[in-house]
């Protein structure tokens, strides 16, 4: 004889079962909904206070500066509206603070790029000072017989790829013998430093001189220059260009995307089928392309030589990173902020008042410290907020 089927067991619907969300039950629908309708709606923080941070920790660290300098008998709103003017006064110091944030926003990307992707890169001062070299090399000693503007862009490409490649070493040696990224480009620093200065003493040295420094650039191998009797040269639009064309990839392309993914949770990109390992390298070489580029622009656009000494935007870069949130369009704004810094800072300094030297260094590092501060603060109240829901 054939069974009769076999009824399911019942459910109990007066419990929480997983067919149901959590906390809904048919038999007490209307105490549920009243329950839920008791508790107070918790709202999610509010993005513009995150946004509006490094604004915050400027504007306190400006006050903190001029208190300080009052409290140690300087004219501190003197000084501060020389400052201004110094930065923004006319068209000429306008011209001079665009200038001066232009390697401050190359190395900026540099390092915002690769930490978005999880990637700490803290080597853009050896590559921005390799990319400078590779740059005046090309220009004054391994030129081919062309046109001084098809020169100048092989310098400015022979700079991008020495950048990327010395990145690319720092890759390389966490892909073939597990040497952390942020340990090998800190220690590759100092190697691109000794390198730089061992070839200004030697092949890339002038002619006449013992010091490590390398012939003057002539003036048609200097990059277009925008404003008469300024530095303002060609490539500070093509720096904040590329600010932008680095924050719609980020935010509106597949690549940026899983760029985003492999930084955020690399285990889930992972399990979606992402390449990481790939994915690390190109971010290495786009990296170390932006720090190269900045060392390019200032030997043709600015210096028109290079010496041992030859600035640390790199360093730099990663404090306007931090203040621009590694956001490509926030770390523009950061570094037209330091920018304006130093040169009004400059200027100030040359004049009567007696500002002590380097204090734009000090309210650089004052605005940092305090917007860590404040985005400690603002990660633990989220923190909170979340264990409370």
């Amino acid at each position: 004889m054939t069974q009769p089927p076999s009824t399911p067991p019942p459910v109990n619907l007066g419990d929480s079962s997983p067919l149901l969300p959590d906390g809904f039950a048919m038999g007490d629908a209307s105490s549920s909904a009243s329950s839920e309708a008791e508790q107070p709606i918790r709202r999610p923080p509010r993005a513009w206070f995150t946004a509006i941070i490094p604004i915050l920790a400027s504007v306190l660290a400006l006050t903190l500066v001029v208190g300080g300098l009052s409290l140690l008998g300087y004219p501190a709103w003197g000084l501060v509206r020389r400052w201004v003017h110094g930065a923004v006064g006319n068209h000429i110091q306008i011209a001079a603070s665009l200038a001066s944030a232009c390697p401050l926003l190359l190395t900026g990307l540099a390092v915002g790029v690769a930490f978005k992707s999880g990637v700490l890169n803290i080597g853009a001062q050896g590559q921005y000072l390799l990319g400078a070299v590779a740059s005046v090399a090309i220009a004054t000693r391994f030129a081919p017989p062309l046109p001084p503007p098809v020169i100048v862009l092989l310098s400015i490409v022979a700079g991008i790829t020495a950048g990327a490649l010395w990145a690319g070493v720092a890759w390389a040696l966490e892909r073939y013998r597990s040497v952390p990224i942020v340990l090998s480009t800190i220690l590759l620093n100092f190697v691109a430093a000794y390198l730089a200065t061992t070839l200004l003493h030697g092949v890339l040295q002038a002619k006449g001189t013992s010091a490590p420094q390398s012939a003057e650039l002539g003036p048609g191998l200097w990059l277009p220059v925008l404003i008469k009797y300024t530095n303002l040269h060609v490539g500070v639009p093509i720096a904040f260009g590329l600010a932008v064309i680095a924050w719609f990839v980020l935010r509106r392309t597949t690549f940026g995307f899983e760029m985003l993914v492999t930084g955020a949770n690399p285990q889930a990109a992972a399990l979606a089928g992402m390449a990481i390992g790939r994915r690390r390298a190109q971010v290495m070489l786009i990296s170390g392309a932006f720090a190269g580029l900045a060392g390019a622009f200032q030997v043709l656009g600015v210096a028109h030589f290079m010496t041992s000494s030859f600035g640390n935007y790199g360093y730099a870069g990663i404090a306007v990173a931090l203040l621009g949130w590694l956001d490509p369009l926030g770390i523009a704004a950061a570094a037209l902020f330091f920018g304006a810094l130093d040169t009004g800072a400059q200027i100030v300094e040359e004049s009567s008042l007696g500002l002590p030297h380097n204090m734009a260094d000090v309210v650089k590092a004052i605005v940092i410290l305090v917007t860590l501060l404040l985005a400690g603060w603002a990660a633990r109240h989220r923190l909170k907020q979340r264990q409370g829901d």
